[in-house]
């Protein structure tokens, strides 16, 4: 059973004093091992780092003091002194850490308003200086429990480190910091953003000069606020130190969250496991695309496409712990209230699909208390859904304009958005049917995750608010994934978002079905039957082979067959492993679970060997993104400008100019982290610009808004004269062009009234307005 709520987190026993040696007096657990595991795992991540993504190791030491001084110090002072300490110093460092991240973004964002950035560093000091005089005044402090290194804690290192060696084969390897031609194709939009907020709040879309920025902005402030410390460049926070923290913070979050609510050390590594490799599970061999959730790996690098979603999993790490100790607690406490709505603010900026998953699971526990007649607990939970709810209609004003960015309901938009990339034989189509083939693909899928959390709620887990609360929220997660929809398939994030509840639920709902007292023999016995699980889906997946259906007729029926087989093996798997339970020790019902947790981790096998032995992905090529030049002249114009002056450009596409281009041209603000008075146009909520929300205009395809601003900016560069050199100067505001050689532009012209450029290299010239 879960340990009890009271003795969670307490330390241990001390030793009579006749037994306890010098280290035991000197530190509360008589060891610093306790923290060596993850000490090891940050060391090894800054020297891939340096290694790997090629950081300068200046850099790699000025971000890990900004952490430790900025962020882990400041947290981990709050979160012991709101929340209470945990069962070790090194699970407060990592949720106060965590913290750490919520704390500085207000901090942040109020000096930047008034330019008074310089006084950041002054912010650790006040926190230490605060600390102190809370002790003087209460002249004790309580015990700081440091702990021995156990075998799960190392355990939970290699998890991590597994993440951090997949971050540098399959990341790292690709994009180093100096491989700047060559960028994912969102990188140079979240790079704009994160140099707006580095100079100006409120921030704008930078690449639209005068477009409000709604979108879910928390992790870009983060990124302004570690340049402001360390006066690193934003790319190489972006590329290496900032993400990469981000994706040990979610497993190490995970490990954090479950030893605490549980009290057993153990799940923590599945917690951190689950998250790290595990997946619904897919019998499909010859495609991935038909299953809800894809390989772990994909979070990894997920995490660097989308900066968003990195730091929403921890985030939420923290406030799940928050929620679920108030729920349990007897007694109404205002600090971890207070606490637990800032939280609440952090998780609603980071992503605007979290905190809706999060109100689902706190309503499910609150009506599931109310028919149970616990008042107590309606109570708590009233408040708490209250303040959710208050939040989330406060943050989609103030981070997201009131809109919804085209998101809504469509039963078959996943499966049909699924089926849209699906590869099949030239010329072949799919049937009618195959939509409802997915939907039945899916919630087979879904239903086969979940049976630890179906099993923890029969056995009792659907009467205890706290668990209902993580299991709803995991559960919303999916629900929304298979009933939303939009066109760029964001409705997924529901799904992604909900994975570090879905982790720590499994931990908890394995800790309530696992006897307390297991022996090691039982225990082996138990990993055994979790290691059959994942041989069953290798097995399926060689029985059914790789090849995809013959056509798109036989595509419904090759799927549903494929799936019949996948649960007929199983089935006979489960049969297997009762009868063994019934002739061995092992009780029936954790040999099953373990089972089926083993099927969740089929491709933890497949992840480990190809961060630890697969081939490392080779340097990107150069891209037409940016072209050659691009980014130094982009970086001219940062040295010698003030952070108001204004760029104009006639580079407005991904690439070569072509009729109705992709417009997310995003570079040059990104660069020289200056606004732009038209760069690219799309992920701009047309309903901002006064455009009807409709596919095309939420596309990166849709056409400008103001005709008239576009022709006056490109005419100054394709048409140079007085007039145009002043409607831009003068009317618009504009003191710098940046002109891109491959698409139109009169330069002799331009050297005529503005005379020779001040900057030139590659394509590039750059003229100074001013």
């Amino acid at each position: 059973m879960t340990a009890d709520p009271a003795t969670v987190g307490a330390a241990p026993d001390a030793k009579p004093s006749s037994d306890r040696t010098l280290s035991d007096r000197v530190f509360s657990a008589g060891s610093w091992s306790g923290l060596l595991p993850g000490v090891l795992v940050v060391g090894v991540t800054l020297v891939l780092a340096i290694r790997v993504a090629g950081v300068d190791l200046g850099d790699a030491l000025l971000f890990t003091g900004y952490v430790l001084a900025f962020l882990t110090f400041p947290g981990t002072v709050v979160w012991r002194a709101v929340a209470k300490p945990g069962p070790s110093l090194g699970n407060d460092l990592v949720l106060g850490t965590i913290l750490g991240l919520v704390l500085e973004a207000p901090l942040y964002v109020l000096l930047r308003l008034f330019d008074l950035t310089e006084l950041i560093y002054g912010y650790p000091v006040a926190v230490l200086v605060g600390a102190l005089v809370v002790v003087w005044r209460r002249r004790r402090v309580g015990p700081v429990v440091i702990g021995r290194a156990s075998a799960w804690s190392w355990a939970g290192a290699a998890v991590a480190a597994v993440q951090i060696l997949l971050v540098a084969n399959q990341v790292w390897t690709q994009r180093p910091v100096d491989a700047l031609r060559a960028p994912y194709v969102d990188e140079p939009f979240h790079l704009a953003i994160a140099g707006d907020l580095l100079h100006h709040f409120p921030a704008q879309m930078p690449w639209v000069d005068g477009t409000p920025l709604f979108y879910h902005w928390l992790v870009y402030v983060h990124l302004a606020s570690a340049a402001t410390v360390t006066h690193i460049e934003l790319i190489v926070l972006m590329r290496s130190m900032s993400i990469a923290l981000l994706v040990l913070l979610a497993v190490g979050g995970a490990y954090a969250a479950a030893t605490r609510l549980t009290g057993r050390k153990w799940t923590g590594f599945v917690a951190a496991l689950v998250l790290a490799t595990g997946a619904t599970p897919d019998f499909f061999g010859w495609t991935s695309l038909v299953s809800p959730a894809q390989l772990a790996f994909d979070s990894v690098t997920r995490a660097f496409d989308s900066p968003t979603h990195a730091l929403v999993i921890p985030l939420q790490m923290v406030l799940m712990v928050l929620v679920v100790e108030m729920i349990r607690r007897e007694r109404w406490r205002w600090g971890p209230w207070m606490l637990t709505v800032v939280v609440m603010v952090a998780v609603a900026g980071a992503k605007s699909s979290a905190l809706p998953t999060i109100i689902a699971g706190l309503f499910l526990a609150l009506v599931v208390s109310a028919v149970l007649r616990r008042m107590r607990m309606v109570r708590t939970l009233g408040v708490l859904l209250g303040s959710a709810l208050a939040v989330f209609l406060v943050a989609q004003q103030l981070f997201y304009g009131g809109g919804t960015r085209a998101t809504g309901i469509d039963l078959n938009g996943s499966t049909v958005q699924r089926l849209g990339i699906l590869m099949l034989p030239e010329g072949e189509t799919l049937p009618g049917s195959a939509p409802l083939a997915i939907w039945v693909s899916f919630t087979v899928g879904f239903v086969l995750l979940a049976v630890p959390v179906i099993v923890a709620l029969v056995r009792g887990g659907w009467r205890r608010p706290d668990f209902l609360f993580l299991a709803g929220t995991s559960a919303a997660g999916a629900g929304a994934f298979m009933v939303l929809s939009h066109p760029a398939l964001s409705q997924a994030y529901f799904l992604l978002g909900a994975s570090g509840f879905l982790a720590v639920v499994m931990a908890v709902s394995l800790s309530d079905i696992v006897p307390v007292d297991l022996s090691w023999r039982d225990g082996v016995r138990i990993v055994g039957c979790a290691a059959l699980g994942g041989l069953v889906v290798v097995a399926v997946r060689l029985m059914v082979g790789s090849e995809m259906p013959a056509s798109g007729e036989v595509f419904t029926s090759t799927l549903l067959t494929q799936l019949a087989i996948g649960l007929l093996v199983l089935a006979v798997a489960v049969a297997v492993v009762l009868v063994y339970a019934r002739r061995s020790t092992i009780a029936t019902l954790p040999a099953v679970v373990a089972l089926m947790l083993g099927v969740v981790l089929a491709g933890a096998p497949q992840t480990v060997a190809l961060a630890v032995t697969g081939p490392s992905v080779p340097r990107a090529a150069a891209t037409d993104i940016i072209g050659p030049g691009g980014v130094a002249a982009a970086r001219f114009v940062r040295e010698h400008s003030q952070t108001d002056d204004l760029i104009a450009t006639n580079a407005h596409c991904i690439g070569l100019p072509v009729p109705d281009c992709d417009r997310r041209n995003f570079w040059i603000a990104a660069y020289a982290e200056r606004r732009v008075l038209v760069e690219g146009w799309a992920y701009i909520d047309p309903l901002v610009v006064g455009l009807p929300s409709t596919d095309l205009n939420n596309s990166a395809y849709l056409p400008f808004w103001d005709p008239e601003l576009l022709e006056a900016n490109d005419a100054a560069i394709t048409h140079p004269s007085p007039e145009t050199i002043a409607t831009l100067r003068d009317e618009h505001g504009v003191d710098w062009l940046v002109v891109d050689r491959r698409y139109q532009a009169d330069l002799p012209g331009l050297r005529r009234e503005l005379g020779q450029p001040r900057f030139k290299g590659g394509l590039y010239s750059v003229f100074d307005l001013r």
